[in-house]
């Protein structure tokens, strides 16, 4: 029993990895694809993410579109066939991307390539903050930005007794 100790710690270890993986994920990352949803653009996202956005525009996939040569983005493939605007742009072929004078803020990948289309949030947020009734004392200023309530340190029905 006592050579099996260590394999059992192993196993113990590895299958709650594994549940803690899943459950975070799960957790972390919004749902993709919702019914109905609409791209918006990454533009659209600023609004309320300004942080996050400053973070994308600093990274490659802000700037993936501007890598493809003219010809893939004439033909959507590389040499090898590889689609490769379907990669470098945002919903192409899913009712994103079409090309960059129909749907310029959808080139590169963007916000939604990993959240999903954004219309239906972006409608539901903007609906929130033009009806929604705070208390005095709990008013915040709108550029302020939503993670003074959005934040996993904050619990929206302790802040508003909802």
């Amino acid at each position: 029993m006592r050579g099996r100790a260590p394999l059992i710690i192993l196993v113990l270890t590895a299958c709650a990895v594994a549940a803690f993986l899943a459950l975070a994920s799960s957790a972390l990352v919004p749902a993709v694809g919702q019914e109905g949803a609409k791209y918006v653009g990454s533009k659209a996202c600023k609004m309320c993410h300004g942080d996050q956005h400053k973070a994308w525009e600093e990274m490659k996939h802000s700037k993936a579109f501007d890598v493809l040569t003219e010809e893939q983005v004439k033909t959507g493939k590389d040499d090898k066939g590889r689609a490769c605007v379907s990669c470098h742009t945002t919903g192409y072929g899913n009712g994103g991307f079409t090309d960059v004078e129909k749907t310029p803020d959808l080139k590169n990948v963007g916000c939604e390539s990993c959240h999903g289309a954004g219309s239906l949030h972006k409608a539901a947020m903007l609906k929130a903050m033009a009806t929604e009734e705070v208390p005095e004392d709990k008013q915040i200023s709108k550029s302020v930005g939503c993670v003074q309530c959005h934040n996993p340190h904050i619990s929206y029905k302790k802040l508003y007794g909802k």
